[in-house]
């Protein structure tokens, strides 16, 4: 039987196969081994960058949510601010507004002083010269009476004389 095997192509050709994969094993498998940790390390590498940029994304996540309540907080400040500021403008408006009323108030209210001191005292000049008129025509009246009665009583005397 081992004669037999011996004479046997498909026989030396299991040997021969098995002698070149006993010969190829070893520098095959290093070649693979080599092969698969180069990819495992190129792939560690690849979900070690990718952990770090999921780390920075959450850190630049962290400081967007920061920045972003901060603006909002500079927002409600800038709002508040500027609230103020139109309530003190406003405020400021209206302070003028009345001011500015109060002065025109003040300027018609002397204005209808004036008018009114004006008007009594062109009463008052009015009333001094018809007053001084009809004084004037009384007067005149009362000499002339006193005239023509002197002038009368004159020459009734001198009537009387005769």
């Amino acid at each position: 039987m081992i004669g037999y095997l011996l004479s046997d192509a498909k026989f030396w050709t299991a040997v021969a196969f098995v002698i070149f994969i006993l010969v190829t094993y070893r520098p095959v498998k290093k070649i693979l081994l080599k092969a698969l940790d180069e990819k495992i390390t190129s792939i560690k590498n690849k979900i070690n960058d990718a952990k770090k940029i999921r780390e920075d994304a959450y850190s630049l996540l962290g400081e967007i949510k920061v920045k972003k309540e901060n603006i909002k907080k500079e927002i409600d400040e800038i709002k508040k601010i500027s609230e103020n500021k139109m309530k003190i403008n406003l405020e400021e408006m209206q302070k003028k507004l009345e001011n500015q009323l109060n002065r025109k108030k003040n300027l018609v209210e002397i204005k209808i002083k004036q008018i009114e001191q004006e008007a009594i005292n062109e009463i008052n000049y009015k009333t001094t010269f018809y007053t001084i008129q009809t004084l004037k025509k009384i007067i005149n009246i009362k000499i002339n009476d006193i005239i023509h009665q002197e002038l009368i009583d004159s020459a009734l005397s001198d009537f009387n004389k005769n």
